[in-house]
């Protein structure tokens, strides 16, 4: 199912007065989507040096219809426009610095205790919300594309065609020990 194109899309806390609102779909370049955006907290515009409302490039992926914007206590706000955390304790927001790169379009984001941990369709992208650390892992676009994600118990775990082979597979990260299981 994919978003309605005509219309502005809701992301709202549920604990707190903090909504991320896709406002206009548009093709500022040949060939890159995007949803422009704002985020709104107590009722008011969040501006941010982070959040340049105005420049052309700045949005959402187009594909939203797997995103997560808040943490399962509230605490954290996923803004996935680069890679944002809002704290929602003090509004503090945290960038961190990804590679991308094409055809490495957004695939879905999950909230496992206090991880983030981000799929796009050639890189995972995990971050210790409570240490701000980041752990990225990118392949080549003939290697592999990600295709879904999800939790079991420490584990985030990566579905993903082997382009090579033409398999399904499984990556594993172990939160709690910090390291991909069976890469």
């Amino acid at each position: 199912m994919f978003l309605a194109l005509d219309k502005s899309h809701v992301f709202q806390s549920k604990y707190h007065d903090i909504k991320l609102v896709a406002t206009e779909f548009d093709e500022p370049h040949y060939g890159l989507t995007l949803w422009r955006f704002k985020l709104y907290c107590n009722s008011e515009i969040y501006y941010h040096e982070f959040l340049d409302y105005e420049n052309k490039f700045c949005g959402l992926p187009s594909n939203l219809e797997n995103f997560i914007f808040e943490s399962s206590k509230g605490d954290y706000l996923f803004i996935p426009y680069g890679l944002l955390v809002l704290n929602t304790k003090n509004l503090y927001l945290d960038k961190y610095e990804t590679q991308v790169g094409a055809n490495n379009d957004f695939i879905a984001n999950i909230f496992i205790e206090k991880h983030l941990v981000v799929l796009r369709e050639r890189g995972i992208y995990i971050v210790d919300l409570i240490n701000k650390k980041m752990v990225q892992k990118l392949f080549l676009f003939e290697e592999l594309k990600f295709e879904k994600i999800w939790s079991v118990k420490n584990n985030a775990n990566f579905l993903y065609k082997d382009k090579i082979s033409g398999e399904t597979k499984i990556m594993m990260y172990n939160l709690e020990k910090k390291e991909f299981v069976n890469d």
